[in-house]
Protein backbone atom coordinates (compact mmCIF):
# COMPACT_ATOMS: atom_id res chain seq x y z
CA UNK A 1 0.00 0.00 0.00
CA UNK A 2 1.35 3.39 -0.84
CA UNK A 3 -0.21 6.56 0.15
CA UNK A 4 -0.55 7.49 -3.67
CA UNK A 5 -2.84 4.95 -4.43
CA UNK A 6 -6.27 5.90 -5.04
CA UNK A 7 -7.74 2.88 -3.44
CA UNK A 8 -6.42 0.64 -0.70
CA UNK A 9 -8.21 -2.11 0.58
CA UNK A 10 -5.63 -4.05 3.32
CA UNK A 11 -7.40 -7.27 4.83
CA UNK A 12 -10.79 -6.64 4.09
CA UNK A 13 -13.74 -8.93 4.98
CA UNK A 14 -17.34 -8.04 5.43
CA UNK A 15 -20.12 -10.41 7.24
CA UNK A 16 -23.74 -9.92 7.55
CA UNK A 17 -24.54 -11.76 10.79
CA UNK A 18 -22.37 -15.03 10.84
CA UNK A 19 -22.59 -14.91 6.65
CA UNK A 20 -19.33 -13.92 4.87
CA UNK A 21 -20.26 -12.22 1.73
CA UNK A 22 -16.42 -10.83 1.45
CA UNK A 23 -13.07 -11.64 2.00
CA UNK A 24 -9.94 -11.57 2.76
CA UNK A 25 -9.00 -9.14 0.38
CA UNK A 26 -6.17 -6.78 -0.47
CA UNK A 27 -6.20 -4.39 -3.45
CA UNK A 28 -4.56 -1.16 -4.48
CA UNK A 29 -5.98 0.89 -7.53
CA UNK A 30 -3.40 3.35 -8.53
CA UNK A 31 -5.10 7.00 -10.09
CA UNK A 32 -6.24 6.97 -13.00
CA UNK A 33 -7.02 3.39 -13.19
CA UNK A 34 -10.47 2.13 -15.01
CA UNK A 35 -11.05 -1.13 -12.51
CA UNK A 36 -14.11 -3.52 -13.16
CA UNK A 37 -15.07 -6.04 -10.80
CA UNK A 38 -16.91 -9.23 -12.50
CA UNK A 39 -18.32 -12.38 -11.02
CA UNK A 40 -21.39 -14.17 -10.28
CA UNK A 41 -24.52 -13.38 -8.99
CA UNK A 42 -23.69 -12.96 -5.10
CA UNK A 43 -19.77 -13.00 -4.67
CA UNK A 44 -19.61 -9.58 -3.09
CA UNK A 45 -18.81 -7.00 -6.19
CA UNK A 46 -21.85 -4.46 -4.90
CA UNK A 47 -20.49 -4.94 -1.40
CA UNK A 48 -16.87 -4.46 -1.86
CA UNK A 49 -18.43 -1.17 -4.20
CA UNK A 50 -20.37 -0.27 -1.37
CA UNK A 51 -17.06 -0.54 1.13
CA UNK A 52 -14.97 1.73 -1.00
CA UNK A 53 -17.66 4.26 -1.24
CA UNK A 54 -17.85 4.25 2.50
CA UNK A 55 -21.40 2.82 3.15
CA UNK A 56 -20.55 -0.14 4.37
CA UNK A 57 -17.68 -0.78 6.88
CA UNK A 58 -15.37 -3.80 6.79
CA UNK A 59 -15.75 -6.44 9.43
CA UNK A 60 -12.11 -6.33 9.24
CA UNK A 61 -9.54 -4.81 8.06
CA UNK A 62 -9.27 -1.46 6.35
CA UNK A 63 -10.43 0.84 3.00
CA UNK A 64 -8.70 3.68 2.04
CA UNK A 65 -9.47 6.36 -0.52
CA UNK A 66 -7.20 8.84 -1.33
CA UNK A 67 -5.57 8.02 2.24
CA UNK A 68 -8.61 8.52 4.50
CA UNK A 69 -11.68 6.56 5.34
CA UNK A 70 -14.29 6.84 2.40
CA UNK A 71 -17.10 9.00 3.97
CA UNK A 72 -20.47 8.39 1.92
CA UNK A 73 -21.22 10.91 -0.89
CA UNK A 74 -18.33 12.76 -0.14
CA UNK A 75 -14.65 11.15 -2.09
CA UNK A 76 -16.35 9.38 -4.37
CA UNK A 77 -19.32 10.36 -7.94
CA UNK A 78 -21.68 7.36 -7.83
CA UNK A 79 -23.77 6.15 -10.75
CA UNK A 80 -26.50 2.83 -9.61
CA UNK A 81 -28.46 0.44 -11.72
CA UNK A 82 -31.29 3.06 -11.22
CA UNK A 83 -30.51 7.00 -12.35
CA UNK A 84 -32.21 8.31 -9.25
CA UNK A 85 -33.00 11.45 -10.43
CA UNK A 86 -35.54 13.74 -9.31
CA UNK A 87 -38.49 13.71 -11.98
CA UNK A 88 -39.64 17.21 -11.04
CA UNK A 89 -37.06 18.99 -12.07
CA UNK A 90 -35.35 19.26 -15.64
CA UNK A 91 -32.42 17.66 -16.67
CA UNK A 92 -30.23 20.52 -16.21
CA UNK A 93 -31.60 21.28 -12.95
CA UNK A 94 -30.48 17.75 -11.82
CA UNK A 95 -27.16 18.81 -12.73
CA UNK A 96 -27.37 22.23 -11.26
CA UNK A 97 -28.32 20.42 -7.99
CA UNK A 98 -25.42 18.18 -8.02
CA UNK A 99 -23.35 21.18 -8.86
CA UNK A 100 -24.95 22.97 -5.65
CA UNK A 101 -24.56 20.00 -3.58
CA UNK A 102 -20.44 19.75 -4.20
CA UNK A 103 -20.06 23.60 -3.73
CA UNK A 104 -19.04 24.44 -7.45
CA UNK A 105 -20.60 27.47 -9.44
CA UNK A 106 -23.62 26.80 -11.21
CA UNK A 107 -23.63 27.98 -14.75
CA UNK A 108 -25.38 27.22 -17.74
CA UNK A 109 -21.99 26.89 -19.78
CA UNK A 110 -20.86 24.45 -17.29
CA UNK A 111 -24.57 22.03 -17.15
CA UNK A 112 -24.04 22.16 -20.98
CA UNK A 113 -20.52 21.07 -20.60
CA UNK A 114 -21.19 17.98 -18.11
CA UNK A 115 -24.12 16.84 -20.42
CA UNK A 116 -22.36 17.21 -24.11
CA UNK A 117 -19.50 14.58 -22.42
CA UNK A 118 -22.16 12.22 -22.29
CA UNK A 119 -23.87 12.91 -25.23
CA UNK A 120 -26.80 15.21 -23.93
CA UNK A 121 -25.73 18.28 -25.66
CA UNK A 122 -29.62 19.41 -26.51
CA UNK A 123 -31.81 17.76 -23.56
CA UNK A 124 -31.22 20.21 -20.28
CA UNK A 125 -34.38 22.07 -20.35
CA UNK A 126 -36.60 18.53 -20.60
CA UNK A 127 -37.95 16.97 -17.74
CA UNK A 128 -36.83 13.37 -16.83
CA UNK A 129 -39.84 11.56 -17.72
CA UNK A 130 -39.34 12.99 -21.15
CA UNK A 131 -36.26 11.12 -21.81
CA UNK A 132 -35.41 7.34 -22.55
CA UNK A 133 -34.17 5.18 -19.70
CA UNK A 134 -30.61 5.43 -21.59
CA UNK A 135 -30.46 8.81 -21.76
CA UNK A 136 -31.53 9.41 -17.63
CA UNK A 137 -28.43 6.73 -17.19
CA UNK A 138 -26.09 9.25 -19.22
CA UNK A 139 -27.60 11.72 -16.69
CA UNK A 140 -26.51 10.08 -13.91
CA UNK A 141 -23.16 9.96 -15.05
CA UNK A 142 -23.06 13.51 -16.08
CA UNK A 143 -24.30 14.27 -12.46
CA UNK A 144 -21.23 12.01 -10.96
CA UNK A 145 -18.98 13.67 -13.00
CA UNK A 146 -20.70 17.27 -11.77
CA UNK A 147 -18.84 16.65 -8.84
CA UNK A 148 -15.60 16.66 -9.72
CA UNK A 149 -14.43 13.83 -6.81
CA UNK A 150 -11.26 11.98 -8.24
CA UNK A 151 -13.16 8.45 -7.86
CA UNK A 152 -16.31 7.59 -10.15
CA UNK A 153 -18.07 4.14 -8.50
CA UNK A 154 -20.67 2.27 -10.97
CA UNK A 155 -22.65 -0.76 -9.73
CA UNK A 156 -24.04 -1.83 -12.93
CA UNK A 157 -25.10 1.29 -14.40
CA UNK A 158 -26.59 -0.34 -17.65
CA UNK A 159 -27.86 -3.91 -16.27
CA UNK A 160 -31.48 -2.73 -17.37
CA UNK A 161 -30.92 -1.31 -20.58
CA UNK A 162 -31.52 -2.96 -24.19
CA UNK A 163 -28.50 -4.23 -25.86
CA UNK A 164 -28.04 -1.81 -28.07
CA UNK A 165 -27.96 1.02 -25.99
CA UNK A 166 -26.14 -0.70 -23.48
CA UNK A 167 -23.17 -0.89 -25.98
CA UNK A 168 -23.43 2.41 -26.77
CA UNK A 169 -23.20 3.36 -23.50
CA UNK A 170 -19.97 1.73 -22.91
CA UNK A 171 -18.49 3.27 -25.52
CA UNK A 172 -19.49 6.69 -24.20
CA UNK A 173 -18.67 6.07 -20.97
CA UNK A 174 -15.00 4.57 -21.82
CA UNK A 175 -14.29 7.99 -23.80
CA UNK A 176 -15.58 9.96 -20.72
CA UNK A 177 -13.30 7.72 -18.68
CA UNK A 178 -10.58 8.42 -20.98
CA UNK A 179 -10.97 12.14 -21.02
CA UNK A 180 -11.22 12.73 -17.13
CA UNK A 181 -8.18 10.26 -16.48
CA UNK A 182 -10.55 9.73 -13.15
CA UNK A 183 -9.93 6.30 -11.00
CA UNK A 184 -13.17 4.57 -11.50
CA UNK A 185 -14.53 1.25 -10.06
CA UNK A 186 -17.39 -0.60 -12.47
CA UNK A 187 -19.12 -3.32 -11.02
CA UNK A 188 -20.77 -5.72 -14.09
CA UNK A 189 -21.83 -9.57 -14.18
CA UNK A 190 -20.91 -9.21 -17.99
CA UNK A 191 -17.52 -10.49 -19.27
CA UNK A 192 -17.68 -9.11 -22.53
CA UNK A 193 -18.40 -5.35 -20.64
CA UNK A 194 -15.48 -6.10 -17.99
CA UNK A 195 -12.85 -6.59 -21.00
CA UNK A 196 -13.96 -3.24 -23.18
CA UNK A 197 -14.23 -1.17 -20.44
CA UNK A 198 -11.17 -2.08 -17.84
CA UNK A 199 -8.36 -1.38 -18.26
CA UNK A 200 -7.60 -3.88 -15.24
CA UNK A 201 -10.33 -6.74 -14.72
CA UNK A 202 -10.51 -8.21 -10.96
CA UNK A 203 -12.65 -11.25 -11.15
CA UNK A 204 -13.92 -12.44 -7.41
CA UNK A 205 -15.21 -16.14 -6.44
CA UNK A 206 -18.41 -17.15 -4.83
CA UNK A 207 -19.18 -15.76 -1.69
CA UNK A 208 -17.17 -15.38 0.48
CA UNK A 209 -15.93 -13.44 -2.35
CA UNK A 210 -11.74 -13.43 -2.87
CA UNK A 211 -9.55 -12.64 -6.17
CA UNK A 212 -9.43 -15.31 -8.23
CA UNK A 213 -7.83 -13.01 -11.54
CA UNK A 214 -6.60 -9.80 -11.35
CA UNK A 215 -5.50 -8.97 -14.93
CA UNK A 216 -4.39 -5.83 -16.75
CA UNK A 217 -5.93 -5.48 -19.89
CA UNK A 218 -3.71 -4.17 -22.53
CA UNK A 219 -5.60 -2.97 -25.43
CA UNK A 220 -5.53 0.41 -26.61
CA UNK A 221 -8.13 2.78 -24.94
CA UNK A 222 -8.29 5.60 -27.53
CA UNK A 223 -8.14 5.85 -31.06
CA UNK A 224 -10.32 2.83 -32.32
CA UNK A 225 -13.97 1.97 -32.53
CA UNK A 226 -15.97 -0.20 -30.37
CA UNK A 227 -16.84 -2.59 -33.15
CA UNK A 228 -13.17 -2.62 -34.30
CA UNK A 229 -11.87 -2.96 -30.76
CA UNK A 230 -14.16 -5.96 -29.75
CA UNK A 231 -13.00 -7.85 -32.70
CA UNK A 232 -9.22 -7.40 -32.43
CA UNK A 233 -8.07 -11.75 -31.18
CA UNK A 234 -6.51 -9.81 -27.98
CA UNK A 235 -9.89 -8.96 -26.80
CA UNK A 236 -11.36 -12.45 -27.77
CA UNK A 237 -8.35 -14.10 -25.69
CA UNK A 238 -8.84 -11.48 -22.67
CA UNK A 239 -12.46 -11.98 -22.62
CA UNK A 240 -11.75 -15.80 -22.70
CA UNK A 241 -9.25 -15.79 -19.89
CA UNK A 242 -12.04 -13.85 -17.53
CA UNK A 243 -14.77 -16.04 -18.67
CA UNK A 244 -12.90 -19.43 -17.94
CA UNK A 245 -12.11 -17.57 -14.65
CA UNK A 246 -15.64 -16.81 -13.61
CA UNK A 247 -16.46 -20.59 -14.43
CA UNK A 248 -13.81 -22.42 -13.11
CA UNK A 249 -15.13 -21.26 -9.68
CA UNK A 250 -19.07 -21.64 -10.19
CA UNK A 251 -20.27 -25.09 -9.12
CA UNK A 252 -23.23 -26.11 -10.55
Amino acid sequence: MSSADAIAVSGVTHSYGDVTAVGPIDLTVPPGEFLVLVGASGCGKSTLLRLIAGFEQPTTGTVLTNGTAPVPGRGAGLVFQQPRLFPWKTVGGNIALALRYAGRPVTDERVDDLLRRVGLHDVAKRRIWQISGGQQQRVAIARALAVENPLLLLDEPFAALDALTREKLQDDLRQVSASTGRTSVFVTHSVDEAVFLGSRVVVLTPRPGTIALDLTIDLPRTGIAADELRGLPEFAALRAEVGHAIRDRVTV
